[in-house]
């Protein structure tokens, strides 16, 4: 793809390019720029990529404006732990120094009619703060898109730009829908919990999670993605109790089957617990789902197909620590005891 005219433009227009272009002497005449002068530019443009991303790290966690083995390699070679290390190392570069999202060469091959990778062009609208609902059309130079990220979505994960609440779009995007949550009871049983499990956008335009579990009423809201989870609070509406969902996504955008852990209270003696869960996403839209009732599934029940619910159920009977248990506060000679 090539660099289109509504963002060559935008760029040649933009105040702190003219500004800076204006304090060196230089005239705007990009066909006939120098290197030095598509240098001035670059390093304007790289500044405010690096305050766009310290205000949304989901445009690097998401490897949507560097690559993952860039990143990785950047890691490694500043001596960072994760990616919030970056971000700091970033807002500590001070005035003078400057990260380089794009160069002065790259820029130059643009305006003299090169191709331009779709992570690169992607850093040149956060730059010119672009909202994610208008990326498309920014890249388009004819009737036919040139956003890559409609077509590979694997390599490419939709992320808004210039928006604190980014990864909320990419949740609406790909993960709204019908699931089915499995969990094991707490209860001491040897049972399984099957429950709808509804994730979809409200009036507000909120992401919103509504679910029934062991007779309680759960609703909540999706908090958004870090480190590639999910993150999900929801209000028990029967008693006070709150829960917390954390599920693997990695850059996974059409996933089956969702893997994580739940916080909550267990039923038996009210101490903290956390749980294993599975989502499994339905791929009918059942007109009446969120009032399904749920299921309790013995682990004893034997199967005779390979259904959802068999392959689910036989993973949890033979998997280790679906349950994670805690005590009451006592003293150390107490925890003491408990060593074997």
């Amino acid at each position: 793809m090539h660099l289109s005219r509504k963002i060559q433009k935008a760029i040649v227009e933009h105040p702190q390019v003219l500004a800076v272009l204006k304090i060196k002497g230089k005239q705007n005449d990009w066909e006939n720029f120098t290197r030095t002068q598509f240098n001035l530019v670059a390093r304007v443009i790289n500044k405010q990529i690096s305050k766009e991303v310290q205000a949304n790290p989901d445009l690097v966690e998401m490897g949507l404006i560097i690559g993952r083995q860039q990143i990785s390699n950047q890691l490694e070679a500043l001596r960072c732990q994760n990616i919030y290390d970056f971000i700091k190392y970033l807002g500590n570069m001070g005035e003078y120094r400057v990260y380089n999202w794009v160069s002065g060469k790259t820029l130059q091959s643009y305006w003299n009619g090169g191709e331009a990778k779709y992570i690169k062009v992607n850093a040149l609208l956060v730059f010119l703060q672009v909202p994610f609902n208008n990326w498309d059309a920014w890249q388009k130079e004819t009737g036919k898109s040139t956003s890559p990220y409609r077509h590979n979505l694997a390599k490419a994960p939709v992320v808004g730009a210039g928006l604190s609440k980014s990864s909320i779009l990419v949740i609406k995007s790909y993960f709204l829908g019908n699931y089915f949550l499995y969990y094991q009871k707490t209860d001491g049983s040897k049972n399984v919990i099957k429950t709808p499990f509804v994730l979809k956008e409200n009036e507000s335009g909120q992401v919103v999670v509504k679910s029934v579990s062991e007779g309680h009423r759960y609703s909540g809201k999706v908090v958004g993605i870090r480190d590639g989870c999910l993150y999900i609070n929801c209000q028990n509406l029967d008693f006070e109790e709150m829960e917390q969902y954390i599920f693997n996504l990695g850059l996974e955008t059409k996933p089956e089957v969702l893997f994580g852990v739940s916080n909550t209270v267990s039923v038996k003696n009210r101490q903290a617990v956390a749980l294993k869960n599975i989502l499994v996403k339905q791929k009918n839209n059942h007109p009446d789902f969120e009032n399904i009732q749920e299921t309790e599934i013995s682990f004893n029940k034997q199967y005779q197909t390979d259904s959802e619910e068999a392959i689910i159920v036989n993973y949890l009977k033979q998997s280790t620590n679906n349950i994670i248990t805690t005590f009451t506060c006592c003293n150390l000679n107490d925890v003491a005891g408990l060593v074997v």
